[in-house]
């Protein structure tokens, strides 16, 4: 009776203390979950906080949380301009998602994806994804994954696109197509707020600023109550707007919110260069030269930090791609190793089943047939190997030159705008401000800094093109050196304008110059100087 008494004590003591364990990790998961649920949602400033549910999720090996996580922790450092740990945290969250399949999940993966390629202008590459991402909702939806709120989405992505490379009429068919599932599914005016936005700034884009601007104004109060970290591109959109309609102060007073915002919500740092060069722009047209002029130097700064980090980033992401691409190589060849092993302990129990049966003489040629099949597999295996390093190495180098293209582009863009808003500012010095001494000296000062900023253009110019100039001299010696850069400019495939305001002449001066070089290059009336010149 006590042995059977002390058994029962015994195995409800056990029972008590899985149920107690069970509960605590119930609890532990429930505590991480919420973590991650208040952070994803309230604070791009608690980076660790999901970094700590990501550890946790791996621990537990919840494939489906540890996605999550990682699209949070990849969405967070994109907000705050950390592009290289954004694309480290996507890519490992596009391998997991692969492994199993999740169409929610991979949907969500190529959502993150294309923006992150919107970020550095690969627009391209942004719609290839988007594209899979409409393949994986409906997949998604089918199966009752997704509601059909996720395929507004992808056409809301195709708009953006087609508003991108400035297709407006696309744009507005997809906006159409967004619309009329909208009104399938029962939206509210609230819940059709992100559709009407999209559709103000096409019609300000369209130059329809009496449509547009009721729209803009009536989204600002939306997400003045529920989406502050959106406002940013709000007041951009409202600045622009009001400078179409050449209200000064009301565009001033929404960069100025616009600015504010990144700074205080750590959202949308990317739009900063451009709410500061577009604040300096108003600020110049009501005389503020001073303040214009501060404004459009930091615009410079911001735009080059920004330039510089995407720069990084993308050498960043091309070492990342690979390591992606090399885990799935490893992977492949763990897989085939297995079944290597698998096929060679059949061969060898075949072997040993055949030596009954079969002379010494045909074992001999069959290993003989093996080893030689073998010595050809690994030849070609090492030539494969050979061509597939060459082909990375030369795509490596084009996307190195093509950033350095863009790089040069960028900076001589910077270069014409900032001409141009010196000549604003000294022709507005020299009206308003004759008499004043400081600000004449800072207008020479600024004289002397274009001869600065040319020889930063050809040293730029000459580390992407290196022979350019000795190539092109060698073949038509009579070219001067004003030619030779304006050789370069035609190279760089700027226009007659674009090239009378970096040089500082008409554009009647621009053609006479091209005329001379046609004519010096021998070149016969059906020949492009552009095309030649890219020849070298």
């Amino acid at each position: 009776m006590n042995r059977l008494l002390i058994i029962t004590g015994v195995l409800f003591y056990l029972i008590l203390q899985t149920n107690t364990s069970l509960i605590a990790q119930e609890d532990s998961i429930s505590h991480y979950i919420q973590l991650y649920n208040t952070v994803i949602q309230h604070d791009s400033a608690k980076i660790k906080e999901l970094q700590n549910c990501y550890d946790y999720f791996t621990s537990k090996k919840d494939s489906t949380w540890m996605i999550k996580a990682l699209l949070g922790l990849s969405d967070h450092n994109a907000r705050k301009g950390n592009y290289s740990d954004s694309y480290t945290h996507i890519w490992k969250a596009q391998d997991l998602a692969e492994q199993y399949n999740h169409f929610t999940l991979l949907y969500e993966v190529h959502k993150h994806i294309a923006r992150l390629y919107n970020v550095f202008d690969k627009n391209e590459e942004a719609f290839s994804h988007e594209k899979q991402m409409l393949q994986f909702a409906k997949l998604a939806v089918e199966k009752g994954e997704l509601t059909p709120k996720a395929i507004i989405s992808c056409y809301y992505n195709f708009t953006l696109h087609y508003r991108i490379e400035r297709d407006y009429q696309k744009a507005f068919h997809y906006l159409d197509t967004c619309y009329t599932l909208a009104e399938q599914m029962s939206y509210t005016e609230k819940q059709k707020v992100y559709l009407d936005t999209e559709k103000g700034n096409i019609l300000m884009l369209q130059g329809k600023i009496n449509e547009a601007l009721p729209i803009l104004l009536k989204a600002k109060e939306h997400f003045e109550r529920f989406n502050p970290f959106y406002l940013t591109i709000i007041y951009y959109y409202l600045g622009s707007a009001y400078i179409k309609l050449e209200k000064w102060p009301m565009a001033e007073s929404y960069f100025r919110k616009a600015l504010r915002n990144i700074e205080v919500k750590h959202a949308h740092y990317d739009t900063k260069a451009e709410c500061l060069k577009l604040l300096a722009f108003t600020l110049n047209k009501q005389q503020q030269y001073k303040e214009a002029y501060q404004l459009m130097n930091e615009s410079k700064e911001v735009n080059d930090q920004l330039f510089s980090a995407k720069s990084n980033q993308n050498a960043g992401l091309l070492d990342i791609k690979n390591n992606y691409l090399e885990e799935l190589k490893e992977r492949d060849q763990a897989l085939l190793q297995t079944e290597n092993e698998l096929a060679h302990q059949k061969a060898k129990s075949l072997q040993y089943s055949i030596l009954f049966v079969v002379v010494i003489a045909f074992f001999i040629i069959i290993l003989l047939i093996i080893h030689s099949r073998q010595k050809q597999q690994k030849f070609k295996a090492e030539r494969e190997k050979q061509q597939l390093e060459a082909m990375h190495q030369e795509e490596k180098n084009k996307v190195l030159f093509e950033i350095k293209n863009k790089e040069l582009t960028s900076f001589t863009l910077q270069l014409i705008d900032k001409e141009s808003l010196l000549n604003e500012l000294m022709s507005a010095i020299k009206i308003h401000a004759s008499e004043n001494k400081a600000l004449i000296k800072l207008v020479k000062l600024n004289t002397k800094h274009r001869i600065q900023l040319w020889n930063e253009f050809d040293r730029r110019f000459i580390d992407v093109n290196k022979n350019f100039y000795d190539n092109l001299k060698s073949n038509f010696p009579e070219l001067t050196s004003t030619e030779l850069k304006h050789c370069a400019l035609i190279k760089l495939h700027f226009s007659a304008k674009e090239m009378a305001q970096l040089l500082n002449i008409s554009i009647n001066g621009v053609n006479t110059s091209r005329y001379r070089i046609r004519k010096k290059l021998k070149l016969e009336r059906e020949e492009s100087l552009s095309n030649v010149i890219d020849r070298y």
